[in-house]
Protein backbone atom coordinates (compact mmCIF):
# COMPACT_ATOMS: atom_id res chain seq x y z
CA UNK A 1 0.00 0.00 0.00
CA UNK A 2 1.51 3.46 -1.10
CA UNK A 3 1.93 6.14 1.96
CA UNK A 4 0.20 9.59 1.80
CA UNK A 5 2.50 12.45 2.32
CA UNK A 6 0.68 16.17 3.84
CA UNK A 7 -0.07 18.64 1.85
CA UNK A 8 -1.77 21.98 1.91
CA UNK A 9 -1.43 22.45 5.60
CA UNK A 10 -1.17 26.01 3.86
CA UNK A 11 -4.52 26.87 2.81
CA UNK A 12 -2.78 27.47 -0.20
CA UNK A 13 -1.04 30.68 0.94
CA UNK A 14 2.42 31.21 0.87
CA UNK A 15 4.08 32.95 4.24
CA UNK A 16 3.07 36.66 4.22
CA UNK A 17 5.08 39.81 5.13
CA UNK A 18 4.76 40.12 8.99
CA UNK A 19 3.02 36.86 10.08
CA UNK A 20 5.99 34.96 11.36
CA UNK A 21 6.41 38.52 13.85
CA UNK A 22 2.79 38.28 14.77
CA UNK A 23 2.89 34.49 15.32
CA UNK A 24 5.97 34.66 17.52
CA UNK A 25 4.53 37.70 19.39
CA UNK A 26 0.94 36.07 20.16
CA UNK A 27 2.05 32.77 20.90
CA UNK A 28 4.70 34.05 23.96
CA UNK A 29 1.69 36.35 24.99
CA UNK A 30 -0.58 32.96 25.12
CA UNK A 31 0.43 29.22 24.19
CA UNK A 32 -3.56 28.83 24.02
CA UNK A 33 -3.81 31.10 21.18
CA UNK A 34 -4.54 29.35 18.21
CA UNK A 35 -7.78 27.83 20.61
CA UNK A 36 -8.95 31.17 21.24
CA UNK A 37 -12.36 32.15 19.90
CA UNK A 38 -11.05 35.58 18.71
CA UNK A 39 -8.06 34.33 17.36
CA UNK A 40 -8.84 36.09 13.62
CA UNK A 41 -9.71 38.93 15.66
CA UNK A 42 -6.05 38.66 17.72
CA UNK A 43 -4.40 38.16 13.86
CA UNK A 44 -6.08 40.54 12.26
CA UNK A 45 -6.55 37.90 9.37
CA UNK A 46 -9.04 35.50 8.05
CA UNK A 47 -9.78 31.86 9.31
CA UNK A 48 -7.86 30.02 6.64
CA UNK A 49 -5.00 32.18 7.35
CA UNK A 50 -4.82 31.97 10.73
CA UNK A 51 -5.08 28.24 9.72
CA UNK A 52 -2.14 28.83 7.57
CA UNK A 53 -0.07 30.91 9.91
CA UNK A 54 -0.40 28.01 12.62
CA UNK A 55 0.82 25.94 9.99
CA UNK A 56 3.93 27.91 8.84
CA UNK A 57 4.84 28.69 12.46
CA UNK A 58 5.16 24.43 12.41
CA UNK A 59 6.77 24.38 9.41
CA UNK A 60 9.68 26.44 9.86
CA UNK A 61 10.21 25.08 13.39
CA UNK A 62 9.33 28.24 15.10
CA UNK A 63 6.58 26.97 17.40
CA UNK A 64 6.55 23.24 19.52
CA UNK A 65 3.09 21.58 20.22
CA UNK A 66 3.17 21.78 24.24
CA UNK A 67 0.38 20.12 25.79
CA UNK A 68 -3.03 19.74 23.60
CA UNK A 69 -4.01 23.00 21.52
CA UNK A 70 -0.84 24.66 23.59
CA UNK A 71 2.00 25.91 21.72
CA UNK A 72 5.35 27.41 22.83
CA UNK A 73 8.42 29.34 21.05
CA UNK A 74 10.88 26.68 20.21
CA UNK A 75 14.66 27.48 21.00
CA UNK A 76 14.57 28.99 17.31
CA UNK A 77 11.82 31.20 18.00
CA UNK A 78 12.78 32.14 20.90
CA UNK A 79 16.33 33.49 19.73
CA UNK A 80 14.68 35.33 17.24
CA UNK A 81 12.34 36.70 19.36
CA UNK A 82 15.20 37.57 21.17
CA UNK A 83 17.63 39.12 18.52
CA UNK A 84 15.26 39.40 15.33
CA UNK A 85 11.93 39.53 16.28
CA UNK A 86 10.67 41.69 13.23
CA UNK A 87 13.11 39.26 10.99
CA UNK A 88 14.80 41.88 9.38
CA UNK A 89 18.39 40.22 8.84
CA UNK A 90 19.30 37.44 6.24
CA UNK A 91 20.57 35.59 8.80
CA UNK A 92 17.32 34.86 10.24
CA UNK A 93 15.65 34.26 7.10
CA UNK A 94 18.19 31.46 6.28
CA UNK A 95 17.63 29.70 9.27
CA UNK A 96 14.35 29.46 9.00
CA UNK A 97 14.81 28.44 5.17
CA UNK A 98 16.51 25.69 6.09
CA UNK A 99 14.19 24.83 9.21
CA UNK A 100 11.30 25.02 6.67
CA UNK A 101 13.19 22.20 3.75
CA UNK A 102 14.45 20.33 6.47
CA UNK A 103 10.83 19.49 7.96
CA UNK A 104 10.13 16.94 5.79
CA UNK A 105 6.63 16.03 7.93
CA UNK A 106 5.25 19.68 7.07
CA UNK A 107 7.02 20.49 4.10
CA UNK A 108 8.33 17.32 2.03
CA UNK A 109 8.46 18.89 -1.67
CA UNK A 110 10.46 21.74 -0.36
CA UNK A 111 12.80 19.18 0.84
CA UNK A 112 12.46 17.09 -2.37
CA UNK A 113 13.12 20.09 -4.21
CA UNK A 114 15.97 21.44 -2.93
CA UNK A 115 17.36 17.40 -2.82
CA UNK A 116 16.77 15.88 -5.94
CA UNK A 117 14.86 18.31 -8.32
CA UNK A 118 18.63 19.64 -9.61
CA UNK A 119 18.00 21.41 -13.12
CA UNK A 120 19.03 24.85 -13.21
CA UNK A 121 15.95 26.17 -15.23
CA UNK A 122 12.90 25.11 -14.86
CA UNK A 123 9.00 25.33 -15.92
CA UNK A 124 6.15 24.77 -13.45
CA UNK A 125 5.38 21.47 -15.73
CA UNK A 126 9.20 20.09 -15.44
CA UNK A 127 8.97 20.42 -11.73
CA UNK A 128 5.85 19.12 -11.62
CA UNK A 129 6.82 16.26 -13.59
CA UNK A 130 10.44 15.50 -11.67
CA UNK A 131 8.39 15.97 -8.14
CA UNK A 132 5.29 12.87 -9.43
CA UNK A 133 8.19 10.70 -10.50
CA UNK A 134 10.20 11.25 -7.27
CA UNK A 135 6.86 10.77 -5.67
CA UNK A 136 6.43 7.93 -7.21
CA UNK A 137 9.47 6.36 -6.86
CA UNK A 138 9.33 6.37 -3.32
CA UNK A 139 5.44 4.43 -3.95
CA UNK A 140 4.37 8.00 -2.31
CA UNK A 141 0.28 8.76 -2.69
CA UNK A 142 -0.76 12.02 -3.56
CA UNK A 143 -3.40 14.45 -5.60
CA UNK A 144 -2.52 16.22 -9.20
CA UNK A 145 -4.42 19.01 -8.51
CA UNK A 146 -3.29 19.37 -4.42
CA UNK A 147 0.42 18.64 -5.75
CA UNK A 148 0.27 21.31 -8.35
CA UNK A 149 -1.31 23.73 -5.43
CA UNK A 150 1.61 22.50 -3.42
CA UNK A 151 4.39 23.70 -6.29
CA UNK A 152 2.30 26.89 -6.55
CA UNK A 153 3.32 27.86 -3.14
CA UNK A 154 6.86 26.47 -3.32
CA UNK A 155 7.31 28.95 -5.67
CA UNK A 156 5.87 31.84 -3.97
CA UNK A 157 7.77 31.23 -0.84
CA UNK A 158 10.73 32.13 -3.27
CA UNK A 159 9.57 34.51 -5.76
CA UNK A 160 7.38 37.89 -5.60
CA UNK A 161 4.02 37.34 -7.63
CA UNK A 162 3.58 40.77 -9.01
CA UNK A 163 -0.44 41.95 -9.75
CA UNK A 164 -0.70 44.01 -12.64
CA UNK A 165 2.72 44.57 -12.11
CA UNK A 166 2.56 45.84 -9.41
CA UNK A 167 3.65 43.84 -5.87
CA UNK A 168 1.65 43.91 -3.25
CA UNK A 169 4.47 44.01 -0.03
CA UNK A 170 2.00 42.03 2.11
CA UNK A 171 1.60 39.20 -0.25
CA UNK A 172 5.28 38.74 -0.25
CA UNK A 173 6.89 35.89 1.18
CA UNK A 174 10.29 37.42 3.39
CA UNK A 175 11.95 34.18 1.55
CA UNK A 176 12.11 36.06 -1.41
CA UNK A 177 14.80 38.21 -0.09
CA UNK A 178 17.33 34.95 -0.21
CA UNK A 179 16.90 34.61 -4.04
CA UNK A 180 16.91 31.44 -4.30
CA UNK A 181 14.99 31.12 -7.34
CA UNK A 182 14.81 33.72 -10.13
CA UNK A 183 11.73 34.13 -12.75
CA UNK A 184 13.28 34.28 -16.31
CA UNK A 185 10.48 34.55 -18.13
CA UNK A 186 6.51 33.55 -17.69
CA UNK A 187 6.76 30.31 -16.97
CA UNK A 188 10.57 29.55 -16.86
CA UNK A 189 12.11 29.91 -13.46
CA UNK A 190 16.27 29.41 -12.68
CA UNK A 191 17.87 27.84 -9.26
CA UNK A 192 20.15 30.82 -8.42
CA UNK A 193 23.73 30.34 -6.69
CA UNK A 194 23.51 32.01 -3.28
CA UNK A 195 25.64 35.02 -3.15
CA UNK A 196 28.76 34.99 -0.84
CA UNK A 197 28.13 38.91 -0.09
CA UNK A 198 25.15 38.07 2.03
CA UNK A 199 24.56 34.51 2.91
CA UNK A 200 26.74 34.30 6.57
CA UNK A 201 29.78 31.96 6.97
CA UNK A 202 27.44 30.89 10.19
CA UNK A 203 24.83 29.90 8.10
CA UNK A 204 27.09 27.60 6.20
CA UNK A 205 28.64 26.25 9.24
CA UNK A 206 25.25 25.49 10.75
CA UNK A 207 23.80 24.00 8.24
CA UNK A 208 27.09 21.31 7.64
CA UNK A 209 26.58 20.92 11.45
CA UNK A 210 22.42 19.55 11.03
CA UNK A 211 24.18 17.57 7.63
CA UNK A 212 25.77 14.67 10.41
CA UNK A 213 26.45 13.96 13.98
CA UNK A 214 29.66 12.69 13.57
CA UNK A 215 32.93 14.71 14.22
CA UNK A 216 33.97 14.87 10.48
CA UNK A 217 32.53 14.42 6.90
CA UNK A 218 33.22 14.34 3.75
CA UNK A 219 33.40 17.37 1.52
CA UNK A 220 31.71 15.20 -1.03
CA UNK A 221 29.09 14.58 0.79
CA UNK A 222 28.44 18.20 1.55
CA UNK A 223 28.11 18.83 -2.03
CA UNK A 224 25.88 15.75 -2.93
CA UNK A 225 24.76 13.94 0.27
CA UNK A 226 21.01 14.14 1.54
CA UNK A 227 20.27 17.44 3.11
CA UNK A 228 23.75 18.83 2.14
CA UNK A 229 24.74 22.60 2.53
CA UNK A 230 25.27 22.67 -1.06
CA UNK A 231 21.42 21.04 -1.90
CA UNK A 232 19.97 23.32 0.73
CA UNK A 233 21.44 26.87 -0.07
CA UNK A 234 22.06 26.39 -3.74
CA UNK A 235 26.52 26.45 -3.33
CA UNK A 236 28.28 25.12 -6.03
CA UNK A 237 31.59 23.18 -5.39
CA UNK A 238 33.96 26.38 -5.56
CA UNK A 239 32.05 28.80 -3.56
CA UNK A 240 31.10 25.68 -0.75
CA UNK A 241 35.40 25.56 -0.74
CA UNK A 242 35.39 29.35 -0.20
CA UNK A 243 32.99 28.90 3.26
CA UNK A 244 35.45 26.03 4.00
CA UNK A 245 38.70 28.21 4.40
CA UNK A 246 36.61 31.24 5.91
CA UNK A 247 35.72 28.79 8.94
CA UNK A 248 39.42 26.93 8.61
CA UNK A 249 40.65 30.15 9.08
CA UNK A 250 38.66 31.17 12.18
CA UNK A 251 39.56 27.46 13.63
CA UNK A 252 35.97 26.16 13.55
CA UNK A 253 36.90 23.34 11.22
CA UNK A 254 40.25 21.92 9.83
CA UNK A 255 40.06 20.57 6.21
CA UNK A 256 42.46 17.72 5.06
CA UNK A 257 42.98 17.58 1.83
CA UNK A 258 46.19 15.57 1.17
CA UNK A 259 45.98 11.65 -0.48
CA UNK A 260 42.46 12.30 -1.51
CA UNK A 261 40.82 12.66 2.06
CA UNK A 262 39.02 15.80 1.22
CA UNK A 263 37.49 15.64 5.13
CA UNK A 264 36.31 18.82 7.25
CA UNK A 265 36.95 17.82 10.78
CA UNK A 266 34.84 20.21 13.47
CA UNK A 267 37.36 21.68 16.11
CA UNK A 268 33.84 22.88 18.14
CA UNK A 269 30.70 22.24 17.68
CA UNK A 270 28.54 25.51 18.53
CA UNK A 271 25.16 25.24 19.56
CA UNK A 272 22.08 27.22 18.09
CA UNK A 273 22.24 30.09 20.81
CA UNK A 274 26.09 30.50 20.12
CA UNK A 275 25.15 31.24 16.87
CA UNK A 276 23.03 33.71 17.34
CA UNK A 277 25.68 35.72 19.57
CA UNK A 278 28.13 35.21 17.02
CA UNK A 279 26.07 37.53 14.51
CA UNK A 280 23.82 39.33 16.52
CA UNK A 281 26.63 40.47 19.11
CA UNK A 282 29.82 39.37 18.25
CA UNK A 283 31.38 36.80 20.32
CA UNK A 284 30.35 33.45 21.98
Amino acid sequence: MADKIKMKGHESFSIREGWLTKGLIEVSNNSKVFSEKDQTDIFGIGTNMVKSLKYWLQATSLINDNKKNEYVLSKLGQLIYKYDKYIENKFTLYLIHLNLVLNVDKAYIWNLFFNKCHFKTFSKKDLYEQICELLEADNFEYNEKVLSDEISVLLKTYLIEEKDGTPEDNFICPLTDLKLIRKISKDTYKRELSNISYLNKYIVYWAILQQTNEDNISIDELIKGNNSVCNLLNLDKITLNEYLDMLKKDKYITINRTAGLNMVYFNKKLDLENIFKLEFEGGE
